[in-house]
């Protein structure tokens, strides 16, 4: 009884990983993207994408879950991102410019897992 206890608890805490994105653009237009995988099971933005991903979307799937680089504090004129990663319990959040190379790189990924999403 005690091994089951252990196995259930650490099954059902190890394996979720959720990750959003929140930007803001300028002008005031929001968008929020929500990358999960609990149990095995990848989820964008509430669609289910199953327990596999081809490489390249998997690879993207890793690079979202690093998070933008950080950047320097300075005046954000195309709008600021908020990055949160939870894995179980504990959160990672950044926060920043949504603007430069790096950013644009990161949101890359993002449309690619957006694509892979829509069946595209």
């Amino acid at each position: 009884m005690r091994y089951f206890l252990l196995v259930f608890f650490m099954s059902a805490s190890c394996f979720a990983n959720e990750v959003i994105l929140d930007r803001t653009n300028k002008m005031g237009i929001r968008k929020i993207d929500i990358l999960k995988k609990d149990k095995g099971v990848y989820t964008f933005d509430g669609k289910i994408l199953g327990k596999s991903l081809p490489p390249k979307v998997a690879a993207a799937w890793k690079q979202v879950e690093r998070g933008p680089a950080s950047a320097g504090k300075a005046p954000c004129h195309a709008g600021t991102y908020i990055y949160i990663n939870k894995i179980s319990k504990k959160e990672t959040r950044k926060e920043g410019c949504a603007e430069g190379a790096e950013y644009g790189r990161f949101v890359q990924h993002i449309e690619d897992i957006r694509t892979h999403a829509q069946g595209k």
